[in-house]
């Protein structure tokens, strides 16, 4: 867990959903995107909870793993900030910097 990771109260909970969150973008091709509403419906389904419950706790995670730089969020194709979006949002990993090749 990285130092800077500011659990919610339910630290638990928390976790879980911040796991959830990584598994599902290291699932994805580093050009794709998650939806949080996505990520609400199959933790709720494997949490046996209302899905609707569990949207402002995802949108509080991926805000911390925005201010990471682990992730970034991104509305009408433009990185936003989501503590200050309405509205739908997707999740994705932040681009990565072209790596230099080493001469062989």
């Amino acid at each position: 867990m990285p130092s800077s990771f500011r659990p919610l109260p339910d630290d638990s909970l928390s976790r879980v959903i911040h796991d959830y969150l990584v598994e599902m973008l290291d699932a994805r091709l580093d050009d794709t995107s998650i939806c949080p509403s996505e990520t609400a419906r199959l933790l709720g389904e494997d949490l046996r909870v209302e899905w609707r419950d569990l949207m402002r706790p995802i949108r509080e995670i991926a805000a911390r793993l925005a201010e990471e730089g682990r992730l970034e969020v991104v509305q009408d194709g433009q990185a936003v900030n989501i503590r200050d979006a309405r509205g739908p949002v997707r999740l994705r990993r932040k681009p990565r910097p072209n790596r230099q090749q080493s001469p062989t």
